[in-house]
């Protein structure tokens, strides 16, 4: 239902990590000397759009989004369309020939995965399989319960062998019965 996410996550329950992981994102991109405008995301689990449109209001421009659930990608167009250059419906764990030649043309720089790993959301081998796409010394910005797991994607060899920017702890939202939930947001540069 349009709206129905927006709704309750982000305005009753108070959702704060899309826009705090993107300001993560962008600050660790000027820290390394990029503007950023130059910072092409790759938004990987992205739902209904909500993490692209932190993304785009932190200057970076939101090049792909991407989810295995076809209902997200037509959620995203419907409610925010403008705010990716493309959307695919598409398995990172098994990607087609097509998706993969339209992610490397779109030449992302950056891998954001915000809400997206841990559990039985996006395993650390389909970020693994995104962040082969990108273009040389890219960024990793993704975030994660802390309360559930331990890091989910630093044993990757591409995370554990990168340069930690920047990892904050702090309030993702609140519950449905007045607690409080928090993540840590870490953002890497790979080599």
């Amino acid at each position: 239902m349009p709206g129905l996410y927006e709704e309750v996550v982000q305005r009753r329950l108070g959702c704060r990590t899309p826009a705090r992981v993107a300001g993560m994102l962008a600050r660790a991109a000027a820290g390394l000397g990029r503007a950023p405008a130059d910072v092409r995301v790759l938004d990987a689990g992205a739902g209904n759009g909500v993490s692209g449109e932190a993304l785009a209001a932190a200057g970076m421009r939101p090049v792909m989004g991407l989810d295995i659930l076809p209902a997200a990608r037509a959620a995203a167009l419907r409610d925010r369309p403008g705010v990716y250059g493309d959307y695919l419906a598409a398995d990172l764990c098994d990607l087609r020939a097509e998706d993969e030649r339209a992610i490397r043309a779109a030449a992302p720089n950056a891998l954001a995965c915000i809400g997206s790993v841990g559990g039985d959301h996006m395993p650390p081998p389909a970020v693994a399989s995104a962040l082969a796409l990108l273009a040389p010394q890219p960024l990793l910005a993704y975030a994660y319960d802390v309360e559930r797991f331990e890091d989910p994607l630093r044993a990757l060899p591409a995370v554990s062998g990168g340069r930690e920017l920047a990892r904050e702890r702090a309030l993702h939202r609140r519950t449905v019965t007045g607690g409080e939930r928090f993540w840590e947001a870490v953002v890497v540069l790979l080599a």
